[in-house]
């Protein structure tokens, strides 16, 4: 299956605003085999979804409380630089919000759905501290086969998220 299928377990990755249809291989094949309407389909007809500035914000979060710990797992929220980046890229083509973004953070925090509102200058993101820099970049290579399209590498990452930042100000 390795070739083929690159599962990760826990979160799936963030491609905001892709619409996916909610199937599986097995619904396909027994579609495929005209046998569909021998089964119930259990399928759900939608899926309520946050908008992915929230999940952008939750993701920052993250990376900051957890790249601030003095036991370090950058196994833990590595992915999040990547997939904060493909929202922020995403930007323009997201569904529109009733807030700003900048609203939307301070709202989220009044809230505690975040801890602290993110800023361009986050350790996490300047990644100055050479232990936890190498640290964060081994576990950023080794999430590479659950990817399976072009990466955004690490350095990227946190250009694109605090240049964005830096814009919310």
């Amino acid at each position: 299956m390795s070739p083929l299928v690159r599962l990760e377990i826990g979160r799936a990755r963030v491609v905001p605003h892709v619409q996916k249809s909610l199937t599986s291989f097995v619904h396909s094949h027994i579609e495929r085999q005209g046998m569909l309407g021998d089964y119930d389909d259990n399928r759900p007809a939608s899926v309520r979804c946050v908008h992915p500035m929230v999940t952008l914000f939750e993701k920052l979060d993250a990376m900051a409380r957890r790249y601030g710990r003095d036991s370090l797992e950058p196994a833990s929220f590595v992915r999040h630089y990547e997939d904060a980046a493909q929202i922020i890229r995403a930007e323009s083509v997201l569904p529109a919000m009733e807030m700003t973004a900048a609203t939307l953070a301070k709202d989220m925090l009044a809230k505690k759905d975040i801890a602290a509102l993110a800023h361009a200058d986050e350790p996490a993101l300047v990644l100055a501290d050479a232990g936890k820099r190498a640290a964060v970049a081994k576990a950023y290579e080794d999430i590479a086969p659950m990817y399976w399209g072009a990466r955004i590498p690490l350095a990227e990452a946190c250009s694109i998220i605090r240049a964005w930042l830096g814009r919310q100000v």
